[in-house]
Protein backbone atom coordinates (compact mmCIF):
# COMPACT_ATOMS: atom_id res chain seq x y z
CA UNK A 1 0.00 0.00 0.00
CA UNK A 2 2.77 2.19 0.99
CA UNK A 3 4.64 1.24 -2.27
CA UNK A 4 1.41 1.96 -4.20
CA UNK A 5 0.50 5.49 -2.73
CA UNK A 6 4.77 6.55 -3.31
CA UNK A 7 4.81 5.54 -6.94
CA UNK A 8 1.30 7.23 -7.25
CA UNK A 9 2.46 10.72 -6.08
CA UNK A 10 5.25 10.86 -8.30
CA UNK A 11 2.89 9.55 -11.14
CA UNK A 12 1.25 12.69 -10.26
CA UNK A 13 4.01 14.90 -9.97
CA UNK A 14 5.29 14.18 -13.14
CA UNK A 15 2.24 14.43 -15.10
CA UNK A 16 2.08 17.86 -13.23
CA UNK A 17 5.11 19.19 -14.43
CA UNK A 18 4.78 17.72 -18.57
CA UNK A 19 1.21 20.08 -18.65
CA UNK A 20 3.37 23.07 -16.49
CA UNK A 21 6.01 22.61 -19.01
CA UNK A 22 3.06 22.88 -21.88
CA UNK A 23 1.43 25.50 -19.77
CA UNK A 24 4.71 27.95 -20.03
CA UNK A 25 5.22 26.64 -23.98
CA UNK A 26 2.09 28.67 -24.87
CA UNK A 27 2.38 31.22 -22.23
CA UNK A 28 5.46 32.10 -23.85
CA UNK A 29 3.79 31.70 -27.51
CA UNK A 30 1.95 33.96 -29.91
CA UNK A 31 0.51 36.70 -29.97
CA UNK A 32 3.50 38.81 -29.49
CA UNK A 33 3.68 40.25 -25.77
CA UNK A 34 5.87 42.38 -23.40
CA UNK A 35 5.92 43.86 -20.46
CA UNK A 36 5.92 47.58 -20.39
CA UNK A 37 5.85 51.00 -17.83
CA UNK A 38 3.38 53.79 -17.87
CA UNK A 39 4.31 56.86 -16.43
CA UNK A 40 3.11 56.99 -12.80
CA UNK A 41 4.89 53.62 -12.31
CA UNK A 42 1.60 51.80 -13.40
CA UNK A 43 2.61 48.00 -15.33
CA UNK A 44 1.18 46.52 -18.35
CA UNK A 45 1.51 44.22 -21.11
CA UNK A 46 1.19 45.35 -24.73
CA UNK A 47 0.17 42.32 -27.01
CA UNK A 48 0.23 42.76 -30.79
CA UNK A 49 -1.46 40.40 -33.23
CA UNK A 50 1.44 38.07 -34.89
CA UNK A 51 1.82 34.51 -35.29
CA UNK A 52 5.11 34.17 -33.20
CA UNK A 53 6.94 35.56 -29.92
CA UNK A 54 10.19 35.16 -31.22
CA UNK A 55 12.26 37.57 -33.30
CA UNK A 56 11.24 37.70 -36.69
CA UNK A 57 8.88 39.26 -39.26
CA UNK A 58 5.73 37.62 -37.52
CA UNK A 59 6.59 39.83 -34.59
CA UNK A 60 5.58 43.95 -34.17
CA UNK A 61 7.87 44.16 -31.60
CA UNK A 62 10.76 43.50 -33.77
CA UNK A 63 10.30 46.11 -36.83
CA UNK A 64 13.14 47.56 -37.34
CA UNK A 65 11.04 50.71 -39.26
CA UNK A 66 7.70 51.02 -37.69
CA UNK A 67 5.32 50.55 -39.90
CA UNK A 68 2.98 53.81 -41.53
CA UNK A 69 0.13 54.70 -39.28
CA UNK A 70 -2.53 53.28 -41.87
CA UNK A 71 -0.94 49.69 -41.60
CA UNK A 72 -0.84 49.51 -37.91
CA UNK A 73 -3.60 47.70 -35.91
CA UNK A 74 -6.34 49.56 -33.83
CA UNK A 75 -5.95 48.71 -30.31
CA UNK A 76 -7.62 48.34 -27.14
CA UNK A 77 -6.90 49.16 -23.12
CA UNK A 78 -8.35 46.49 -21.63
CA UNK A 79 -8.95 47.51 -17.14
CA UNK A 80 -9.68 44.61 -14.95
CA UNK A 81 -12.02 44.33 -11.82
CA UNK A 82 -12.11 44.59 -8.60
CA UNK A 83 -10.20 41.93 -6.94
CA UNK A 84 -8.13 41.19 -9.95
CA UNK A 85 -5.26 42.12 -12.00
CA UNK A 86 -3.92 42.13 -16.09
CA UNK A 87 -3.30 38.74 -15.41
CA UNK A 88 -6.76 37.46 -15.29
CA UNK A 89 -7.93 39.62 -18.20
CA UNK A 90 -4.80 37.73 -20.35
CA UNK A 91 -6.95 35.27 -21.82
CA UNK A 92 -9.38 38.22 -23.74
CA UNK A 93 -6.39 40.05 -24.59
CA UNK A 94 -5.09 37.39 -26.22
CA UNK A 95 -7.83 36.25 -28.09
CA UNK A 96 -8.64 40.02 -29.17
CA UNK A 97 -4.70 40.43 -30.47
CA UNK A 98 -5.16 37.18 -32.41
CA UNK A 99 -7.60 38.67 -34.37
CA UNK A 100 -5.91 41.74 -35.85
CA UNK A 101 -5.89 44.02 -32.44
CA UNK A 102 -2.88 45.32 -30.00
CA UNK A 103 -4.32 45.42 -26.70
CA UNK A 104 -2.70 46.77 -23.48
CA UNK A 105 -4.07 45.28 -20.27
CA UNK A 106 -2.74 47.50 -16.90
CA UNK A 107 -2.34 46.90 -13.84
CA UNK A 108 -4.60 49.76 -12.33
CA UNK A 109 -3.55 51.76 -8.56
CA UNK A 110 -3.51 49.15 -5.77
CA UNK A 111 -3.68 46.19 -7.75
CA UNK A 112 -1.48 43.57 -9.03
CA UNK A 113 2.10 44.51 -9.71
CA UNK A 114 0.69 48.54 -9.35
CA UNK A 115 2.22 49.86 -6.14
CA UNK A 116 0.24 53.20 -6.19
CA UNK A 117 -2.62 53.65 -3.41
CA UNK A 118 -5.95 52.41 -4.69
CA UNK A 119 -8.62 55.33 -5.35
CA UNK A 120 -11.52 55.14 -2.73
CA UNK A 121 -13.93 56.09 -5.88
CA UNK A 122 -13.69 53.29 -7.72
CA UNK A 123 -14.80 55.61 -11.15
CA UNK A 124 -13.22 59.00 -9.97
CA UNK A 125 -10.25 60.90 -11.08
CA UNK A 126 -8.09 58.15 -9.89
CA UNK A 127 -9.10 55.76 -11.90
CA UNK A 128 -9.69 57.86 -14.50
CA UNK A 129 -6.20 58.96 -15.08
CA UNK A 130 -4.96 55.53 -15.05
CA UNK A 131 -7.21 55.09 -17.96
CA UNK A 132 -5.97 58.10 -19.28
CA UNK A 133 -2.66 57.42 -19.41
CA UNK A 134 -2.53 54.07 -21.28
CA UNK A 135 -4.65 55.87 -23.68
CA UNK A 136 -2.17 58.25 -24.33
CA UNK A 137 0.62 55.63 -24.37
CA UNK A 138 -1.26 54.04 -26.99
CA UNK A 139 -2.10 57.44 -28.84
CA UNK A 140 1.74 57.74 -28.84
CA UNK A 141 2.92 54.11 -29.38
CA UNK A 142 4.67 53.68 -32.94
CA UNK A 143 3.29 49.67 -32.62
CA UNK A 144 -0.91 50.39 -32.79
CA UNK A 145 -2.50 53.22 -34.58
CA UNK A 146 -2.77 55.76 -31.92
CA UNK A 147 -6.35 57.45 -33.71
CA UNK A 148 -8.26 54.22 -33.10
CA UNK A 149 -8.53 53.51 -29.61
CA UNK A 150 -11.60 51.40 -27.64
CA UNK A 151 -11.63 51.23 -23.98
CA UNK A 152 -12.99 48.10 -22.47
CA UNK A 153 -12.77 46.92 -18.83
CA UNK A 154 -14.55 44.22 -16.60
CA UNK A 155 -16.55 44.74 -13.47
CA UNK A 156 -15.00 47.69 -11.97
CA UNK A 157 -13.27 48.60 -14.92
CA UNK A 158 -15.89 48.68 -16.63
CA UNK A 159 -16.59 51.57 -14.61
CA UNK A 160 -13.63 53.18 -14.94
CA UNK A 161 -13.38 53.10 -18.82
CA UNK A 162 -17.42 54.16 -19.37
CA UNK A 163 -16.58 56.97 -16.69
CA UNK A 164 -13.39 57.98 -19.34
CA UNK A 165 -15.58 57.31 -22.42
CA UNK A 166 -17.68 60.16 -20.74
CA UNK A 167 -14.24 62.33 -21.03
CA UNK A 168 -12.67 61.51 -23.97
CA UNK A 169 -14.79 61.94 -27.53
CA UNK A 170 -11.80 60.97 -29.95
CA UNK A 171 -12.49 56.85 -28.64
CA UNK A 172 -13.91 54.61 -31.53
CA UNK A 173 -15.93 52.64 -29.00
CA UNK A 174 -16.26 51.60 -25.15
CA UNK A 175 -16.98 47.71 -23.84
CA UNK A 176 -18.34 47.57 -20.50
CA UNK A 177 -18.08 44.04 -19.13
CA UNK A 178 -20.62 42.97 -16.49
CA UNK A 179 -20.18 46.80 -14.97
CA UNK A 180 -20.65 50.12 -15.83
CA UNK A 181 -21.65 52.67 -13.48
CA UNK A 182 -22.61 56.28 -14.37
CA UNK A 183 -22.38 58.62 -17.03
CA UNK A 184 -21.34 61.99 -15.55
CA UNK A 185 -18.82 63.47 -17.79
CA UNK A 186 -19.52 66.09 -20.73
CA UNK A 187 -19.47 63.46 -23.61
CA UNK A 188 -22.17 60.87 -24.96
CA UNK A 189 -19.60 57.37 -24.86
CA UNK A 190 -19.47 56.83 -28.63
CA UNK A 191 -20.13 52.94 -30.05
CA UNK A 192 -20.65 51.28 -26.48
CA UNK A 193 -21.35 47.67 -25.40
CA UNK A 194 -22.94 46.62 -22.09
CA UNK A 195 -22.18 42.40 -22.00
CA UNK A 196 -22.59 41.09 -18.65
CA UNK A 197 -23.09 37.00 -17.64
CA UNK A 198 -26.82 35.48 -17.21
CA UNK A 199 -25.06 34.73 -13.52
CA UNK A 200 -24.18 38.04 -12.68
CA UNK A 201 -26.04 39.95 -10.04
CA UNK A 202 -29.13 41.38 -11.14
CA UNK A 203 -28.36 44.91 -10.28
CA UNK A 204 -25.93 44.45 -12.88
CA UNK A 205 -28.43 42.80 -15.44
CA UNK A 206 -30.53 46.00 -14.23
CA UNK A 207 -28.04 49.15 -14.18
CA UNK A 208 -26.37 47.57 -17.93
CA UNK A 209 -29.91 47.96 -19.27
CA UNK A 210 -30.61 51.13 -17.52
CA UNK A 211 -27.24 52.80 -18.97
CA UNK A 212 -27.99 51.31 -22.48
CA UNK A 213 -31.32 52.69 -22.66
CA UNK A 214 -30.12 56.18 -20.83
CA UNK A 215 -27.43 56.62 -23.77
CA UNK A 216 -30.11 55.11 -26.85
CA UNK A 217 -32.62 57.49 -25.54
CA UNK A 218 -35.48 54.87 -25.23
CA UNK A 219 -37.06 53.87 -21.81
CA UNK A 220 -36.47 50.22 -22.07
CA UNK A 221 -33.22 48.69 -24.36
CA UNK A 222 -33.96 45.29 -26.19
CA UNK A 223 -31.48 43.35 -25.21
CA UNK A 224 -29.80 41.54 -28.51
CA UNK A 225 -30.73 44.51 -30.64
CA UNK A 226 -27.83 47.13 -32.41
CA UNK A 227 -29.29 50.40 -31.98
CA UNK A 228 -27.30 53.32 -33.94
CA UNK A 229 -24.76 53.17 -36.16
CA UNK A 230 -20.78 52.19 -35.82
CA UNK A 231 -20.10 54.58 -38.29
CA UNK A 232 -21.58 57.62 -36.71
CA UNK A 233 -20.42 56.56 -33.49
CA UNK A 234 -24.02 56.24 -32.13
CA UNK A 235 -23.81 52.32 -31.64
CA UNK A 236 -25.31 50.70 -28.65
CA UNK A 237 -26.43 47.22 -27.93
CA UNK A 238 -27.09 45.11 -24.26
CA UNK A 239 -25.69 41.58 -24.02
CA UNK A 240 -26.50 38.99 -21.82
CA UNK A 241 -24.53 35.79 -21.91
CA UNK A 242 -26.26 32.58 -20.94
CA UNK A 243 -24.37 30.27 -18.62
CA UNK A 244 -21.70 32.38 -17.13
CA UNK A 245 -21.04 34.04 -14.24
CA UNK A 246 -19.09 37.61 -12.98
CA UNK A 247 -15.87 35.99 -12.99
CA UNK A 248 -16.32 32.76 -16.06
CA UNK A 249 -17.49 35.51 -18.35
CA UNK A 250 -13.80 37.03 -18.61
CA UNK A 251 -12.88 33.83 -19.93
CA UNK A 252 -15.88 32.80 -21.95
CA UNK A 253 -14.92 31.92 -26.03
CA UNK A 254 -18.09 33.36 -26.62
CA UNK A 255 -18.06 36.24 -24.92
CA UNK A 256 -14.95 37.31 -26.46
CA UNK A 257 -16.67 36.62 -30.03
CA UNK A 258 -19.03 38.89 -29.46
CA UNK A 259 -16.90 40.86 -28.12
CA UNK A 260 -14.59 41.07 -31.30
CA UNK A 261 -17.43 41.38 -33.67
CA UNK A 262 -18.61 44.93 -31.64
CA UNK A 263 -14.58 45.96 -32.29
CA UNK A 264 -14.93 44.93 -36.11
CA UNK A 265 -17.77 47.61 -35.82
CA UNK A 266 -15.97 50.02 -34.59
CA UNK A 267 -13.02 50.18 -36.35
CA UNK A 268 -14.92 49.19 -39.31
CA UNK A 269 -13.02 46.00 -40.24
CA UNK A 270 -14.33 42.85 -42.09
CA UNK A 271 -13.41 40.00 -41.15
CA UNK A 272 -14.12 36.57 -43.35
CA UNK A 273 -12.58 34.09 -41.04
CA UNK A 274 -14.55 33.08 -37.63
CA UNK A 275 -12.36 35.02 -34.90
CA UNK A 276 -9.48 33.42 -33.59
CA UNK A 277 -10.58 31.99 -29.71
CA UNK A 278 -8.22 29.03 -28.79
CA UNK A 279 -6.15 29.64 -25.23
CA UNK A 280 -5.41 26.04 -24.79
CA UNK A 281 -3.63 27.20 -21.44
CA UNK A 282 -7.07 27.49 -19.63
CA UNK A 283 -7.55 23.90 -20.00
CA UNK A 284 -3.94 23.23 -18.84
CA UNK A 285 -3.91 25.62 -16.09
CA UNK A 286 -7.13 23.52 -15.08
CA UNK A 287 -5.43 20.23 -15.17
CA UNK A 288 -2.25 21.91 -13.17
CA UNK A 289 -4.97 23.08 -10.36
CA UNK A 290 -6.47 19.36 -10.50
CA UNK A 291 -3.15 17.75 -9.95
CA UNK A 292 -1.83 20.66 -7.70
CA UNK A 293 -4.59 19.45 -5.16
CA UNK A 294 -3.89 16.35 -5.91
CA UNK A 295 -0.09 17.12 -4.64
CA UNK A 296 -1.34 18.26 -1.37
CA UNK A 297 -1.68 15.03 -0.09
CA UNK A 298 1.92 14.01 -0.16
CA UNK A 299 3.07 17.50 0.35
CA UNK A 300 0.72 17.04 3.80
CA UNK A 301 1.78 13.83 4.83
CA UNK A 302 5.69 14.37 4.14
CA UNK A 303 5.22 17.24 6.02
CA UNK A 304 3.31 15.94 8.96
CA UNK A 305 5.87 13.40 9.26
CA UNK A 306 8.37 16.37 10.63
CA UNK A 307 6.52 17.34 13.43
CA UNK A 308 5.48 15.41 16.23
CA UNK A 309 2.57 13.12 16.41
CA UNK A 310 -0.41 14.17 18.42
CA UNK A 311 -2.68 11.66 20.14
CA UNK A 312 -5.92 11.80 18.86
CA UNK A 313 -8.83 12.63 20.79
CA UNK A 314 -12.15 10.14 20.52
CA UNK A 315 -14.61 11.68 18.76
CA UNK A 316 -17.51 12.64 21.37
CA UNK A 317 -20.68 15.16 20.76
CA UNK A 318 -17.76 18.46 21.13
CA UNK A 319 -17.32 17.93 17.45
CA UNK A 320 -20.89 18.25 16.87
CA UNK A 321 -21.24 21.24 19.32
CA UNK A 322 -18.14 22.91 17.87
CA UNK A 323 -19.97 23.67 14.67
CA UNK A 324 -22.44 24.82 16.55
CA UNK A 325 -20.17 27.05 18.76
CA UNK A 326 -18.42 28.34 14.85
CA UNK A 327 -21.72 29.55 13.61
CA UNK A 328 -22.63 31.06 16.32
CA UNK A 329 -19.22 33.14 16.70
CA UNK A 330 -19.12 33.88 13.13
CA UNK A 331 -22.70 35.26 13.49
CA UNK A 332 -21.95 37.37 16.21
CA UNK A 333 -18.45 38.82 15.13
CA UNK A 334 -20.83 40.20 12.24
CA UNK A 335 -22.37 43.18 14.05
CA UNK A 336 -19.66 43.55 16.13
CA UNK A 337 -17.12 44.03 13.15
CA UNK A 338 -19.69 45.94 11.19
CA UNK A 339 -18.81 49.55 12.21
CA UNK A 340 -15.43 48.98 13.21
CA UNK A 341 -13.47 46.58 11.85
CA UNK A 342 -10.00 46.12 13.62
CA UNK A 343 -8.35 45.25 11.14
CA UNK A 344 -8.28 48.74 9.47
CA UNK A 345 -4.51 49.26 9.75
CA UNK A 346 -3.80 46.84 7.00
CA UNK A 347 -4.99 49.17 4.76
CA UNK A 348 -6.91 46.65 1.72
CA UNK A 349 -9.70 48.17 0.86
CA UNK A 350 -13.26 45.36 1.50
CA UNK A 351 -10.48 43.15 2.58
CA UNK A 352 -10.00 44.27 6.26
CA UNK A 353 -13.64 43.74 6.97
CA UNK A 354 -13.32 40.13 6.36
CA UNK A 355 -10.14 39.69 8.09
CA UNK A 356 -11.64 41.54 11.17
CA UNK A 357 -14.26 39.14 10.69
CA UNK A 358 -12.58 36.36 11.31
CA UNK A 359 -10.27 37.27 13.68
CA UNK A 360 -13.14 38.54 16.43
CA UNK A 361 -15.20 35.07 15.62
CA UNK A 362 -11.35 33.45 16.20
CA UNK A 363 -10.95 35.36 19.75
CA UNK A 364 -13.90 34.16 20.79
CA UNK A 365 -13.67 30.57 19.90
CA UNK A 366 -10.42 30.36 21.82
CA UNK A 367 -11.87 32.32 24.68
CA UNK A 368 -14.32 29.69 24.99
CA UNK A 369 -11.91 26.63 24.48
CA UNK A 370 -9.66 27.74 27.02
CA UNK A 371 -12.31 28.47 29.82
CA UNK A 372 -14.08 25.05 28.94
CA UNK A 373 -11.41 22.68 27.46
CA UNK A 374 -8.10 24.20 28.87
CA UNK A 375 -6.27 20.83 28.25
CA UNK A 376 -6.44 21.36 24.36
CA UNK A 377 -4.59 24.30 24.74
CA UNK A 378 -1.65 22.93 26.45
CA UNK A 379 -0.69 20.27 24.09
CA UNK A 380 0.03 23.52 21.45
CA UNK A 381 3.88 24.26 22.49
CA UNK A 382 4.66 20.87 22.07
CA UNK A 383 7.37 20.33 19.51
CA UNK A 384 6.60 24.15 18.24
CA UNK A 385 9.60 24.60 16.52
CA UNK A 386 9.27 21.39 14.09
CA UNK A 387 5.76 22.28 13.49
CA UNK A 388 6.44 25.82 12.10
CA UNK A 389 9.49 24.40 10.50
CA UNK A 390 7.18 21.70 8.44
CA UNK A 391 4.37 24.95 7.85
CA UNK A 392 7.47 26.98 6.36
CA UNK A 393 8.16 23.92 3.85
CA UNK A 394 4.67 22.95 3.39
CA UNK A 395 3.85 27.15 1.99
CA UNK A 396 6.87 27.44 0.73
CA UNK A 397 6.02 23.76 -2.10
CA UNK A 398 2.18 25.35 -1.89
CA UNK A 399 2.94 28.79 -3.34
CA UNK A 400 5.69 27.25 -5.94
CA UNK A 401 3.24 24.56 -7.05
CA UNK A 402 0.57 27.08 -7.48
CA UNK A 403 2.31 30.20 -8.49
CA UNK A 404 3.43 28.22 -11.57
CA UNK A 405 -0.05 27.21 -12.77
CA UNK A 406 -1.60 30.49 -11.97
CA UNK A 407 -0.91 32.51 -15.21
CA UNK A 408 -4.76 32.92 -16.14
CA UNK A 409 -5.85 33.68 -13.04
CA UNK A 410 -4.06 36.29 -10.86
CA UNK A 411 -0.58 37.43 -10.28
CA UNK A 412 1.45 35.26 -7.88
CA UNK A 413 4.13 37.80 -6.78
CA UNK A 414 3.36 39.98 -3.67
CA UNK A 415 4.40 43.24 -3.74
CA UNK A 416 6.16 44.81 -0.08
CA UNK A 417 3.02 45.94 0.64
CA UNK A 418 1.08 42.80 0.19
CA UNK A 419 3.89 41.08 2.24
CA UNK A 420 2.98 42.96 5.17
CA UNK A 421 -0.16 42.68 4.64
CA UNK A 422 0.08 38.68 4.43
CA UNK A 423 2.49 39.06 7.72
CA UNK A 424 -0.11 40.82 9.90
CA UNK A 425 -3.46 38.98 8.41
CA UNK A 426 -1.93 35.66 9.33
CA UNK A 427 -0.98 37.07 13.45
CA UNK A 428 -4.65 38.12 13.21
CA UNK A 429 -6.31 34.94 11.82
CA UNK A 430 -4.21 32.25 13.76
CA UNK A 431 -6.85 32.14 16.41
CA UNK A 432 -9.71 31.47 14.31
CA UNK A 433 -8.10 28.87 11.93
CA UNK A 434 -6.62 27.05 15.29
CA UNK A 435 -9.70 27.25 16.98
CA UNK A 436 -11.48 25.52 13.69
CA UNK A 437 -8.90 22.36 14.12
CA UNK A 438 -9.73 22.04 17.78
CA UNK A 439 -13.28 22.37 18.04
CA UNK A 440 -13.98 20.11 14.62
CA UNK A 441 -10.86 17.48 13.98
CA UNK A 442 -11.42 14.80 16.23
CA UNK A 443 -11.37 10.90 15.49
CA UNK A 444 -10.79 8.60 12.89
CA UNK A 445 -9.61 9.82 9.58
CA UNK A 446 -13.06 10.10 7.77
CA UNK A 447 -14.90 11.36 10.40
CA UNK A 448 -13.09 13.99 11.47
CA UNK A 449 -13.00 15.36 7.59
CA UNK A 450 -16.56 14.92 7.58
CA UNK A 451 -17.19 17.01 10.08
CA UNK A 452 -14.87 19.78 9.06
CA UNK A 453 -15.87 19.94 5.44
CA UNK A 454 -19.61 20.80 7.31
CA UNK A 455 -18.13 23.84 9.03
CA UNK A 456 -16.22 25.23 5.94
CA UNK A 457 -19.57 24.88 4.45
CA UNK A 458 -21.03 27.09 7.57
CA UNK A 459 -18.18 29.59 6.69
CA UNK A 460 -19.41 29.77 3.48
CA UNK A 461 -22.95 29.91 4.58
CA UNK A 462 -22.05 32.72 7.34
CA UNK A 463 -20.40 34.49 4.15
CA UNK A 464 -23.97 34.38 2.01
CA UNK A 465 -25.89 35.74 4.91
CA UNK A 466 -23.64 38.50 5.66
CA UNK A 467 -23.97 39.34 2.10
CA UNK A 468 -27.26 39.54 2.33
CA UNK A 469 -27.32 41.50 5.37
CA UNK A 470 -24.82 44.14 4.41
CA UNK A 471 -21.92 42.98 6.96
CA UNK A 472 -19.91 41.45 4.21
CA UNK A 473 -18.78 43.89 1.37
CA UNK A 474 -20.95 42.59 -1.83
CA UNK A 475 -17.87 42.06 -3.56
CA UNK A 476 -17.33 39.37 -1.95
CA UNK A 477 -20.03 37.53 -3.18
CA UNK A 478 -18.78 37.86 -6.65
CA UNK A 479 -15.21 35.85 -5.95
CA UNK A 480 -17.21 33.50 -3.57
CA UNK A 481 -16.69 30.39 -6.03
CA UNK A 482 -13.15 31.05 -5.76
CA UNK A 483 -13.54 30.59 -1.80
CA UNK A 484 -15.09 27.27 -2.16
CA UNK A 485 -11.98 26.44 -4.31
CA UNK A 486 -9.46 27.51 -1.82
CA UNK A 487 -11.57 25.35 0.84
CA UNK A 488 -11.63 22.20 -1.00
CA UNK A 489 -7.84 22.35 -1.17
CA UNK A 490 -7.27 23.05 2.66
CA UNK A 491 -9.46 20.14 3.89
CA UNK A 492 -7.28 18.17 0.93
CA UNK A 493 -4.17 19.34 3.25
CA UNK A 494 -5.54 19.14 6.35
CA UNK A 495 -6.83 15.46 5.75
CA UNK A 496 -3.50 14.52 4.53
CA UNK A 497 -1.59 15.71 7.98
CA UNK A 498 -3.86 14.36 10.32
CA UNK A 499 -3.75 10.90 8.62
CA UNK A 500 -0.24 10.57 9.17
CA UNK A 501 0.70 13.17 12.47
CA UNK A 502 -3.16 14.64 13.70
CA UNK A 503 -1.00 17.99 14.27
CA UNK A 504 -3.24 20.44 14.37
CA UNK A 505 -1.36 23.32 14.65
CA UNK A 506 0.47 22.81 11.44
CA UNK A 507 -2.83 22.62 9.62
CA UNK A 508 -3.85 25.45 11.15
CA UNK A 509 -0.40 27.27 10.81
CA UNK A 510 -0.56 26.90 6.74
CA UNK A 511 -4.04 27.56 6.59
CA UNK A 512 -3.66 30.97 8.07
CA UNK A 513 -0.80 31.72 5.97
CA UNK A 514 -2.19 30.54 2.73
CA UNK A 515 -5.91 32.57 3.27
CA UNK A 516 -3.64 35.62 4.32
CA UNK A 517 -2.06 35.43 1.46
CA UNK A 518 -4.78 35.12 -1.13
CA UNK A 519 -6.34 38.37 0.54
CA UNK A 520 -3.11 39.98 0.37
CA UNK A 521 -2.80 39.06 -3.70
CA UNK A 522 -6.43 39.60 -3.76
CA UNK A 523 -7.77 43.20 -2.38
CA UNK A 524 -7.20 46.77 -3.45
CA UNK A 525 -3.76 48.10 -1.36
CA UNK A 526 -4.39 51.98 -0.68
CA UNK A 527 -0.88 52.53 0.86
CA UNK A 528 2.13 52.63 -0.04
CA UNK A 529 5.53 52.77 1.30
Amino acid sequence: MRNAYLWGSVVVAIIFLLVLMRLAHYEDGPPPHQSVSLPGGMPATLYLPGASNRPGPDNLFYDIVPKPPEQRPAAVVLVHGYSSDRVFMSTLARRIARNGYGVLAIDVRGHGENRNSFADNQTGDGLREDVKNAVEFLRQSTRVDGSRIVVMGHSMGAGAVLDYATHDASLKGAVMISGGFSLDGPERPRNALFIFAENDPAFLHNLSDMLAAHIVGVEKIERGKLYGDFAAGTAVESVEMPGLNHITIGWSADAAGTIIQWLDGCFGIKHVAAPKLKDPRLSLASICMALFTLLLIPIGRVCAGMTTAWERRTPTNIGWLGLAALAIALLVAMPLNMTAPEASFLSIYDGHVVVSWLAIAGAMLLVGIAVLRPEELRRLSGGFGATLFAAAIAFGAIVVLSGAYDVTVHRPELTPERLIVMLLASFLMLPFFLSFELMLRRGATTMATVVSSIGRVIIVAAIAFGLWAGTIPFVLGLILPLFLVQFTMFEVFATAVYSVSSNLMLIAMVETIWFARTAALSWPIIFKF
